[in-house]
């Protein structure tokens, strides 16, 4: 005849939450319940005694002593039995002649159980979790005071399983406030950072708007002279030619003065609604011969027909920047991908929620160390030999991202190469064909 399992519960799902909510299940020895199965066996003056939870197809045990196994499946459980009456403890005194027991292979195999005797381990709610029982492999019985002894180890049980969850929890909570608290002194450091990086940028501002106005003047004087020659020159070549070309000295020192001057003043006259992409366009052949002919070139522009509000020749002047240094990375070859999308940011830090055009410059060259990474938006640091760099190109490429509504961003890794990422706020699609370019 087949061993017949013990029913479920009424509650069950309820039992097995409550089980699983302790999150003991297949945890480590623990020496307060391996000292509980030492006293059941000792007071009950039998060789096997466990601290047995039942789960949903299994009874596992927290602790035992006399058995090398650490679990059964759950229809050969005896616990599963004394789960069922949680108010006493379960007795068979000869497994032998109780009809639930004698064809289990617990009883006819190792370890030959006769003897068994279980208090359910009862929860705060009122669930039995499973039981302290002791187990003989001859008949015997159980003397009242023994049966008291199992009861209140089984409570003990009950206790110490609701402590353990506690202490879990409370060192979970220690960890979060940890956690939060690095967070904090980390936007503390982030937020220090940024005022010191804005103080730099507001005295490096002064600096330059007071060098573009002096700056401004002198080009002011040349032109004018420069502009009288040509009037009073009779037409002799070397004349026009070297007035011609000072002109074109001065034209581009307005551009540079403009430059610099916008660099200081966020209410730009000059802000408009420009399709990045378009723009892109519109510079493919300066793009190319900035890249030179040592370099693959490409594109993939995947934003198209969306708005962003900036200065043109600020957004100019960063691809520009951008490229100039990724193709200095590569030195004599390698390849460089200008690219841009579309991204959509979640109030992350350091971006406002919202949509981002990101323009991205990737080169193939051999990367920036972590050290160096972390530096190279700082106004003055290069890594450029004396003379080859003013450590000023960056800073304002990351100006100029945080100008447009957002900010710029690097992922690079030694023999990597390396993506410098502006995210510009976008304003939306557009048309176009009204963009300026």
């Amino acid at each position: 005849m087949p061993h017949i399992p013990a029913p479920f519960s009424p509650n069950e799902d309820e039992r097995a939450l409550s089980l699983e909510h302790l999150g003991v299940l297949d945890s480590a020895p623990e020496k307060e319940f391996d000292d509980i199965v030492v006293l059941a066996s000792t007071l009950c003056e039998v060789p096997v005694a466990l601290v047995s939870l039942v789960d949903r197809d299994r009874q596992w045990f927290k602790a035992c002593v006399g058995l090398d196994v650490r679990e059964t499946h759950r229809d050969l459980a005896f616990c599963a039995h004394a789960i069922l009456a949680p108010a006493d403890v379960l007795t068979v005194e000869d497994a032998r002649r109780d009809p639930r027991f004698e064809h289990s292979a617990l009883v006819l195999g190792p370890p030959y159980i006769r003897f068994y005797a279980g208090a359910p381990i009862i929860d705060d709610t009122g669930h039995a979790l499973g039981t302290v029982c002791v187990i003989d492999t001859k008949p015997r019985t159980l003397t009242a005071p023994q049966r008291t002894a199992l009861l209140a180890l089984a409570r003990q049980t009950a206790s110490l399983l609701q402590l353990r969850l506690l202490r879990h929890q409370r060192e979970r909570r220690a960890e979060i406030l940890v956690q939060e608290l690095a967070q904090a002194n980390a936007l503390n450091q982030m937020a220090e950072e940024s005022l010191r990086h804005a103080k730099r940028i507001s005295s490096l501002g002064m600096v330059t708007a007071s060098i573009a106005h002096d700056f401004n003047n002198i080009l002011q004087a040349l032109s004018a002279s420069l502009q009288m020659i040509r009037l009073r020159a009779r037409r002799p070549k070397d004349v026009e030619k070297f007035s011609d070309t000072g002109l074109q000295a001065v034209d581009q020192g307005r551009q540079l003065v403009s430059h610099l001057l916008s660099c200081v003043r966020l209410d730009s006259p000059n802000l408009v609604c420009i399709d990045v992409n378009a723009r892109l366009e519109a510079m493919r052949d300066v793009l190319f011969r900035t890249a030179t002919e040592s370099v693959e070139l490409t594109f993939d522009l995947s934003a198209p027909n969306t708005a962003v509000m900036c200065e043109e020749a600020q957004l100019n002047a960063a691809v520009l920047n951008l490229l100039t240094n990724a193709r200095d990375a590569l030195g004599s070859a390698g390849s460089i991908c200008i690219s841009t999308r579309l991204v959509r940011a979640e109030d992350d830090v350091p971006l406002a929620g919202g949509n981002y055009v990101v323009l991205s410059v990737a080169d193939t060259g051999p990367g920036i160390p972590d050290d160096l990474a972390a530096k190279i938006f700082d106004p003055f640091f290069t890594t450029k030999e004396k003379g080859k760099g003013t450590g000023l190109g960056l800073s304002q490429v990351r100006e100029f991202a945080e100008n447009a509504g957002g900010t710029v961003m690097v992922e690079t890794a030694p023999d990597k190469g390396t993506v410098v990422s502006l995210y510009l706020k976008s304003l939306g699609r557009i048309d176009s064909a009204v963009n300026p370019t």
